[in-house]
């Protein structure tokens, strides 16, 4: 996130010194944002009655704010191959 956005999100000091681990929580339609991506490994996902789904994420290895990461929408893999 950039670090106007993330302000919005919490009060975090921008510094690369100030470390942090991250666990994250994320819900949103599942129509609108069928793929919900946060740093750090899946721990648990699920959907709910009203069309929505969540996943949670947590990211062990400690991380200035500045490189926090998260990310929903409708995304594709484009694959290809280079020689």
């Amino acid at each position: 996130c950039e670090a106007e956005g993330f302000r919005r999100i919490t009060f975090f000091p921008d510094r690369p010194d100030v470390l942090s681990v991250y666990s994250v929580r994320m819900a949103g339609d599942k129509a609108a944002f069928p793929v919900l991506l946060s740093n750090g490994n899946p721990v648990a996902s699920g959907e709910n009655a009203d069309g929505t789904h969540w996943a949670e994420w947590h990211d062990p290895w400690p991380k200035p704010s500045y490189l926090f990461a998260l990310v929903a929408g409708d995304l594709v893999a484009s694959r290809d191959s280079f020689t």
